[in-house]
């Protein structure tokens, strides 16, 4: 028996030998894998044969040219002598010893392959051969981008037009923004003191106290404190913002397409539906852009806009007009809803709104027949919105898409109040222009816009210049009678939903809905006397 210790030693003796054997076994293993996955022209029984004079160099080049060669006399016909190419081809060699070419590498013989098949793409044509595939520039222009040299004898290069002055000269007009008028009082006196804010102002007030425009100053001032004292209860306090970094604050996101007039300072938010494009052009007259013929070459006005006013949307607005005087024009919500629809949606009028909104007001609110499938509503759908689109007449009968066409005016209100985004034609005042931010001076009412609109140009100083004007007003009026017959197809509930969502609207601007709950279906009526109408 050995004693403890030495048995000790001799069992970690046998541990090193043992682990010395694994260490050399994987290191045998790895050159193992490591020679035999290398390629073959870097494995060491080869890098010993790739001198000058080394066969499998050689033999290598030789398979090289080979392939090469058989592929480019290669083709759909054949060569009445395939044997012409390699012929040329070895006999050139024969002629030059091997002592002088076996220094050159292997590409480079590949290379002088090329051109002794040069003339096979040349003079495919003309021997009968029109189907050889690198007779055709057409379908081989790869041929022609990586051997420039070998382009075919028929090639015709067609270079490409190079724009002409006179285009070039259409170009920079487009992009150029209009010129003033030379002859209008807007370019006699661009920037002049007299049209300030504080000059217009002052002047203003040098008017008696009693005179028209004092009063209608005095008006529009009331107006602005008014909405300066309600717009408290609506925003956060000062604090809560600050402490909560709410951003952006309530109601200035919403704000698009202000108009500023730099030279002028004069900005305006234009509303929709709301005597927007009458100011819009009375704007650009005062800029001096606007000539009366416009309309007779049916200028596109919003196109022209942007080509003469930035619109500023978002936090740049009330920096931007803070030393402007600020206008813009309001109406009625309802009668503004009520105008949107009747020119827009009604009857389908504006394919472009139908396809947007219309048709999939009507799928969502219509009460359709119960055997018709959802696939069929689809099909329904599809069928009239196609013909609406074309700007053809829609003659369907039995579809319900078309009986009546285009949404109703109920089917539009619930539509309003359920949509996840307002479109800017129904979008509430207080989002759209963020009057609880910007500070607007003057608060037009579009029900008396004739004689406050002549107010404010007599106190921007532009009577003599800027001519009253209606654009585009909707067909057949807005009567109390009118707007009480499409309102009476709505119940109390719904009137009331539109009041909610138009709630701050009503508030700033001081309008009241009370002649419009008056026109529901349902106003005044008990219960019972429902009951007994619907049976």
């Amino acid at each position: 028996m050995l004693p403890p210790v030495v048995k000790k030693l001799v069992e970690m003796k046998i541990l090193r030998l043992r682990f010395r054997s694994l260490s050399i076994l994987c290191v045998l293993g790895t050159l193992t894998l490591v020679l035999v996955y290398l390629p073959p022209s870097y494995r060491p029984s080869q890098l010993l044969l790739s001198g000058p004079d080394s066969p499998v160099v050689k033999s290598l080049q030789d398979q090289e040219i080979e392939e090469n060669n058989e592929y480019l006399i290669s083709g759909e016909n054949e060569f009445e002598d395939k044997k012409q190419v390699p012929a040329a081809r070895v006999s050139k060699d024969e002629a030059e010893p091997d002592n002088a070419r076996q220094n050159e590498p292997p590409h480079a013989l590949v290379a002088e392959s090329i051109p002794a098949n040069k003339t096979l793409i040349q003079t495919g044509q003309a021997a009968g051969e029109e189907d050889h595939p690198l007779s055709d520039a057409n379908e081989h222009d790869s041929y022609v981008q990586d051997y420039p040299d070998y382009t075919p004898a028929n090639f015709i290069e067609v270079m490409k037009d190079k724009p002409s002055q006179k285009d070039k000269d259409k170009q920079s007009v487009k992009k150029k923004k209009p010129a003033r008028l030379k002859n209008s009082f807007a370019f006699e006196r661009l920037g002049s003191p007299i049209y300030s804010p504080e000059a217009l102002r002052l002047r203003a007030l040098s008017f008696p106290s009693n005179s028209t425009l004092r009063l209608f100053v005095a008006e529009q001032e009331r107006r602005t404190q008014h909405m300066k004292t309600e717009c408290a209860g609506f925003l956060p306090p000062a604090s809560d913002i600050e402490s909560k970094g709410m951003a952006p604050p309530p109601g200035l996101a919403g704000v698009h397409n202000l108009l500023l007039d730099r030279t002028n300072n004069i900005a305006y938010c234009p509303i929709y539906k709301a005597a927007s494009t009458s100011w819009t052009v009375t704007l650009l007259e005062i800029g001096g852009f606007w000539k009366k013929d416009h309309h007779k070459k049916n200028v596109n006005l919003q196109t022209f806009v942007r080509q003469v006013y930035p619109k500023i949307s978002n936090f740049a607005g009330p920096a931007l007009t803070r030393s402007m005087t600020r206008f813009m024009v309001v109406r009625h919500p309802f009668e503004r809803l009520l105008s949107c629809y009747r020119d827009k949606f009604e009857q389908a009028k504006k394919a472009f709104y139908y396809t947007r909104y219309g048709d999939k007001m009507v799928r969502n609110y219509r009460k359709f027949p119960a055997h018709i499938t959802s696939s069929q509503l689809g099909m329904l759908q599809e069928q009239v919105r196609a013909k609406v689109a074309a700007g053809v007449p829609v003659h369907l009968p039995g579809n319900p898409f078309a009986e009546p066409l285009g949404p109703m005016f109920s089917e539009f209100v619930q539509y309003v109040l359920h949509a996840k985004h307002d479109d800017e034609h129904w979008r509430t005042y207080f989002e759209h222009c963020s009057p609880c931010h910007m500070s607007y001076q003057f608060v037009l009412r579009f029900e008396d816009i004739n004689r406050e609109g002549k107010e404010f140009i007599e106190y921007l100083n532009r009577t003599s210049q800027v001519e009253m004007r209606w654009e585009n007003p909707t067909q057949g009026g807005s009567t109390n009678d009118v707007i009480c017959s499409y309102y009476s197809e709505l119940s109390k509930k719904t009137i009331q939903e539109l009041v909610k969502k138009y709630e701050k609207d009503f508030t700033l601007f001081e309008y009241k809905p009370d002649k419009y709950l008056e026109c529901a279906r349902d106003f005044g009526r008990t219960p019972l006397e429902l009951d007994y109408k619907v049976a």
